[in-house]
């Protein structure tokens, strides 16, 4: 079940961040760390009520973020849709236990039907070029390469889905 995370919810998913960095540190991807994504961060994204959570027999097992803040970086892009309305992806992480087994997915999925729902015409969102795993998953979902930006860690592939 995905819903709507509240300030209960703030030490799991801080506990998800950091299995998710442990993970890609030990895989050499050095995306995030205690910079970046922090607790206030997290802490604006559910206080906003823009934070959402997979949940498997009431755990929260993953954590994601919706809105339509982005970058400064993202302006310089060349995105297919400049008309609609666009829904931005944040911060999506699964547990490093629980990886593997579709909640990615899931959450895609969701946020998919979230943005038809909320009248979006598209979703965009920015993955760490060194994240292969990521990557897939958004070009296997049909999410189009506009370009990319460079962030404090690197260089991220900016993706568009035009819905």
């Amino acid at each position: 079940m995905i819903k709507q995370l509240s300030p209960e919810h703030l030490p799991n998913v801080l506990l998800i961040i950091k299995s998710v960095i442990a993970k890609m540190t030990a895989e050499h991807i050095e995306q995030w760390d205690e910079v970046y994504p922090d607790s206030e961060i997290i802490k604006q994204d559910i206080d906003s009520r823009q934070a959402y959570g997979f949940f498997q027999q009431e755990e929260l097992k993953a954590y994601l973020v919706l809105n339509e803040d982005y970058s400064p970086e993202y302006d310089a892009l060349e995105w297919k849709d400049l008309s609609g309305k666009h829904l931005i992806i944040h911060r999506l992480s699964v547990s490093a236990g629980c990886q593997g087994q579709g909640i990615a997915g899931a959450l895609m999925n969701f946020a998919e039907e979230y943005a038809r729902d909320s009248g979006y015409s598209s979703i965009r969102l920015d993955a760490f070029l060194q994240n292969k795993t990521a990557l897939k998953l958004y070009e296997k979902r049909g999410y189009k390469n506009v370009g990319t930006v460079s962030f404090r860690k690197g260089i991220f592939n900016c993706y568009e889905k035009i819905l």
